[in-house]
């Protein structure tokens, strides 16, 4: 009789200490939300490109993103922006040369965080990685790759966490 008394004690001990910490791990399961953003180019300009963007996950939207002079890419959606701050890792880039046109790819994975948003995105908080590959095709020149891109691609993708107030 006493050992059931001693289990039931023990057991019930341990639940009521338990109880609060499982509530506060599902609690914090069931917020964890995740975000996936895409972004796409094909401008062959010189300038800085502007990627078509869309996100999925604990918000869809859709827009346009671009980079500034700090390395800081800001989402312009129809709610509001949201500006990722990016940490620059090492590019891996290959090159393929032909008689006639060459092919250069880079591969860059890095991680992001959010710095901030407005209207609907304002109090955003979150981090993720990303991986950017481009592939540039130009045109040979002198038995050497040119400067001038005939065809461009630039794709990003990028999953982490989000918090929206």
């Amino acid at each position: 009789m006493q050992v059931r008394k001693l289990i039931f004690v023990v057991t019930a001990t341990l639940a009521a200490s338990l109880a609060p910490t499982l509530m506060i791990a599902a609690g914090a399961s069931a917020t964890a939300k995740t975000e996936r953003f895409s972004f796409a180019d094909t401008s062959t300009s010189g300038g800085p490109p502007v990627w078509s963007v869309i996100a999925t996950g604990d918000f869809i939207a859709g827009g346009t993103a671009t980079l500034n002079s700090k390395g800081d890419l800001t989402l312009h959606l129809s709610a509001g922006t949201i500006t990722f701050h990016t940490a620059k890792e090492n590019k891996n880039v290959s090159k393929i040369q032909t008689a006639t046109a060459c092919s250069q790819t880079q591969s860059s994975p890095s991680a992001y965080t959010i710095a901030g948003g407005t209207g609907a995105y304002k109090g955003i908080s979150g981090s993720g990685r990303a991986t950017l590959n481009n592939t540039f095709v130009e045109q040979v020149v002198n038995g050497d790759c040119s400067s001038a891109f005939a065809a461009v691609q630039s794709l990003i993708t990028g999953s982490g966490s989000v918090s929206l107030p």
